[in-house]
């Protein structure tokens, strides 16, 4: 897909979410993947993977939030079940390598699963610009795929779309498979790398909400 292909699949400006309390770091370092903040503080990433709470760590450029992974612990006794292949734990650790991004309408959802108390701030991130940055390490998935809650849809490695690859081959990755009867939609974004503090000020389009 091109960068007008990516638009038209997630729309002009996707979101990312996270605690007010990193906003300072973000600041200073940009968005960093929670394994390299955990790399950064000293941690091995599965050290802080399958997270029940939120868990502060100082990353370079001060303290760093990492948020809990209670959607997905909501699934541990069916991991079997939802995973194609590998551990829960070793799921964990695969999504702390990515910064996740959501298209509007999945934004409350995200949202909604930090919990009521938990004091929030949105990044609005200008799509195109993103995909221009780093279209080659970004996937698309048609599932919030940190979660497992309630019936949790089957997933593994194959459920991230390149955006290199084509419309197509992402609107039908789960037809192809049996999964699903019709076309997916985009509801996750994410990004293999991390993101440095002046790229990212380029690339918001918005404050924090």
């Amino acid at each position: 897909m091109n960068r007008d292909d990516f638009i038209r699949l997630v729309g002009p400006r996707v979101f990312h979410v996270t605690l007010k309390s990193n906003l300072a770091g973000i600041a200073g370092r940009g968005l960093l993947r929670p394994a390299e903040a955990a790399r950064q503080a000293g941690f091995a990433p599965e050290d802080v993977a399958l997270r029940k709470d939120t868990e502060t760590i100082v990353a370079r450029a001060g303290p760093m939030t990492l948020n809990h992974q209670r959607p997905l612990l909501a699934g541990k006794t069916q991991a079997a079940a939802f995973l194609s292949s590998g551990s829960l734990k070793a799921w964990a650790m695969q999504l702390d390598e990515r910064v996740f991004f959501w298209p509007r309408q999945m934004r409350q959802s995200y949202i909604d699963s930090f919990g009521a108390d938990a004091d929030l701030a949105v990044l609005e991130i200008d799509a195109g610009g993103l995909f221009d940055d780093y279209a080659d390490h970004l996937d698309l998935a048609p599932i919030n795929s940190g979660a497992a809650t309630r019936r949790a849809a089957t997933r593994g490695p194959w459920i991230y779309v390149p955006a290199t690859a084509t419309v197509a081959a992402f609107r039908t990755n789960r037809v192809k498979r049996g999964l699903v009867k019709g076309p997916d939609t985009v509801v996750e974004v994410s990004l293999r790398c991390d993101i440095p503090g002046p790229k990212l000020s380029a690339l918001r389009v918005a404050r924090e909400a």
